[in-house]
């Protein structure tokens, strides 16, 4: 539950959109006294950042986006590991009532998810709503930069759409989620009608492809796994000197990475099962009809599936037709 939080009265003078380099440093070195931040210390941040706004010098928006990162990233177990619970407690702060999301925020959401091994799906999904957001309602200060009528994709809108789906990913795990998927699919289908930029065709086709023919992905290890192989590493490292080494070189012994408890390296194998087929069938088409988008996304399963369930054979041949007749 989102909760208000106060300036603490030692840093509240410094709360202001005209605070310079030395006033920044002030509050590196309040923050980072004890080389970590806390939830409640998080909690002031985020006061502070409301009351600069996006005014501020660069000093500011880099502490405010480095202590951030450290909270939720950094200073956890295993390191990088974001949890469902902190993604939610960072939703809740760029989300307060009365709140209007700042392009500190916004910057500061990516830079978490790139540093990220873990990304949890609800935050990847909230980066795209933002950006969902700007596109209905036409207003991407803090997103883009740009303005621009309702209703419509532009390029800085799909530029900001590639972004988090991006960092979404970092490290190469993981594929794009079905909630992702769905708010692509929210997107087009709000923008159906409108001249959409001909780039976000091809991202909606490629991204819930990928959701589609690669949902297994690969993931990053679970947290547990993490840490049994960070165990693993730390006794390497200590056996990599000394009477270890030498045991090593007599006998041949040596240290083995312990077995995953589940292979998480699978790739999808290319099939659009009819689970999946029955979710497009679904999605495909909601509002009367099949907008470019979707065509686009139906003409890359035919190409890239080495099968695809009947049951989307009749919005294949739509889709075909459509673009015969265009």
């Amino acid at each position: 539950m989102s909760t208000s939080v106060t300036v603490p009265p030692d840093m509240a003078a410094l709360a202001r959109p005209d605070l310079s380099p030395q006033d920044v440093l002030a509050l590196r070195r309040h923050y980072f006294a004890d080389n970590a931040i806390s939830l409640r210390e998080g909690g002031e941040l985020f006061a502070i950042a409301g009351k600069i706004g996006d005014a501020g010098c660069r000093e500011w928006h880099q502490f405010f986006a480095e202590a951030i990162t450290e909270l939720l990233v950094h200073q956890v177990s295993p390191p990088g590991y974001l949890s469902d619970e902190n993604a939610r407690w960072f939703m809740d702060r760029i989300m307060e009532a009365g709140h209007v999301l700042l392009k500190t925020e916004f910057e500061t959401l990516l830079r978490v998810m790139e540093r990220a091994r873990r990304v949890p799906d609800c935050l990847a999904a909230f980066g795209l709503k933002l950006v969902a957001d700007v596109v209905l309602s036409g207003d991407g200060a803090s997103v883009t930069g740009e303005q621009h009528a309702p209703g419509i994709v532009t390029k800085a809108d799909v530029e900001a759409l590639r972004r988090v789906l991006f960092v979404a990913s970092s490290e190469g795990f993981g594929a794009v989620s079905r909630a992702e998927a769905e708010v692509l699919f929210d997107i087009a289908d709000a923008t159906a009608d409108a001249g959409n930029d001909p780039a976000f065709a091809d991202l909606f086709a490629r991204a819930v492809g990928n959701h589609v023919l690669c949902g297994i992905g690969r993931h990053a290890p679970c947290p547990d796994e993490a840490r049994r192989r960070e165990t693993w590493l730390d006794e390497s490292r200590s056996l990599s000197s000394g009477i270890g080494s030498i045991l090593r070189s007599m006998f041949g012994t040596r240290t083995t990475p312990p077995v995953a408890s589940s292979q998480a390296t699978a790739f999808g194998d290319e099939v659009v099962c009819a689970e999946e087929a029955q979710w497009l069938k679904g999605r495909i088409r909601r509002n009367g009809k099949i907008c470019n988008a979707q065509r686009e996304l139906l003409h890359f399963l035919t190409r890239e599936a080495r099968h695809i369930d009947p049951m989307l054979d009749r919005l294949i041949a739509e889709a075909r037709a459509a673009e015969i007749a265009a």
